[in-house]
């Protein structure tokens, strides 16, 4: 066995630890909520306790047993005894490792306003899909779920927390404060994107002497246009993209829409958004199984093919990043200098860091896209895991699989 073969092996063997070792924890994190179940269900005999102080007292005998506070137990007592009732299977996939605790806590926090059956039909929507690549996917996934199945109560609390929208101000410490804006969701990533917009400017065009970061200029830029303390350019076009059903637009379905760097939206707000005046509508079309085709030919990608590519895999390709697209470098997959075209088959979103880091010297990680807008990411132990392109009909990506 030569070097890079031993490197390979042990690789793969502390991998394989930290994977049986975190199905060893969400297997333990599923006895515990069974337990916490079962002991909130415990009735005190009358002959015991007639006036029925246990029930009323008994998260204090977990919080010493836990060693927490009363009201952390009673939360804990509480979230068990939902999931166990409302989700058991996603309390068995849990102790199965085939999700995780934050998963689960996404799951049951985004059927909490439905009743029992429309929950029971969201968390089968949701099992028989799998786990997603990464946290973020799942949580959005959930969400879209519970819009596809509840359309109607989906757009109810969604108007609600819009009519709830505010500004508000919290003191941290070290002298700083953290400004919060409560915003409609398209109204917040147009206000972004100008923002980022013009700190794009700024840190292209700083003297040397400026070394703020990207975070620091954004803020900075913030403050100038709230207060008008500096100078910007004039107000520019912010292009929000919302994806909406036909079927939606016409009237005949109640498909959720989708908010490019947001996530999904109930049928009648993206509707609502698509139809408002002054909005621009650019087509997209697809297969029937919902992913884009387009074909061009030459050495820098045209803006139509990055607004494809970036329409096509709406995050960077690599399976743990959920850096959004629209902030990701346009990478060959096979680099132009070794003969790769400039089709968008060969193009695909990639964030700096993982650029980069495709392109090290001795190539660790390894890319491939059989299929347009499918990536196979290879990495130093030989585990290939696959992400696939944004699906239009269903609102999410295919799901990742690992080899």
């Amino acid at each position: 066995m030569d070097v890079a073969e031993e490197f390979e092996r042990r690789l793969q063997t502390r991998l394989g630890g930290i994977g049986a070792a975190a199905r060893l924890v969400a297997a333990g994190q599923a006895q515990m909520l069974r337990g916490l179940a079962g002991f909130a269900a415990l009735q005190a005999p009358r002959e015991v306790d007639p006036p029925g102080v246990f029930s009323h007292y008994a998260p204090e005998e977990v919080a010493a047993t836990l060693r927490v506070s009363g009201a952390s137990a009673r939360n804990q007592l509480y979230f068990a005894e939902t999931v166990v009732r409302r989700l058991p299977r996603a309390v068995d996939a849990l102790a199965a490792g085939i999700i995780d605790l934050p998963r689960l806590r996404s799951l049951e926090h985004a059927t909490s306003p439905l009743d029992d059956d429309v929950a029971a039909q969201v968390e089968a929507w949701i099992l028989d899909r799998g786990p997603r690549k990464h946290r973020a996917a799942f949580s959005a996934a959930c969400r879209r779920a519970v819009i596809r199945l509840d359309p109607d109560g989906a757009k109810d609390r969604a108007d609600e927390q819009r009519r709830d929208r505010s500004v508000r101000i919290e003191a941290d410490e070290d002298a700083t404060s953290t400004l919060i804006a409560v915003l409609p969701a398209e109204d917040a990533a147009a206000c972004y994107q100008r923002i980022d917009h013009l700190a794009d400017i700024i840190a292209r065009n700083r003297d040397d002497d400026d070394e703020r970061t990207r975070d620091q200029i954004r803020a900075d830029v913030l403050v100038d246009l709230l207060t008008g303390r500096a100078e910007h350019a004039a107000p520019i076009g912010c292009e929000i993209q919302v994806v909406v059903p036909i079927t939606t637009l016409l009237g005949l379905g109640h498909e959720p829409g989708e908010l490019a760097g947001y996530g999904p939206l109930p049928a009648a707000i993206a509707k609502e958004i698509a139809m408002r005046p002054g909005s621009t509508w650019r087509r997209l079309l697809t297969d029937p199984q919902g992913t884009l085709i387009e074909v061009a030919e030459r050495r820098l990608p045209s803006p139509a093919q990055v607004r494809h590519i970036r329409a096509r895999n709406r995050q960077c390709t690599h399976p743990t990043c959920t850096r959004k697209a629209t902030r990701t470098d346009t990478d060959h997959t096979v680099p132009y200098a070794a003969g790769g075209p400039t089709h968008t088959t060969n193009l695909g979103p990639c964030c700096r860091r993982h650029h980069r880091m495709r392109h090290q010297p001795g190539r660790l990680w390894k890319v491939r896209q059989p299929r347009p807008g499918t990536f196979e990411w290879t990495g130093p132990a030989g585990t290939t895991t696959t992400t696939y392109p944004h699906n239009y009909l269903t609102g999410e990506e295919h799901l990742s699989a690992c080899d």
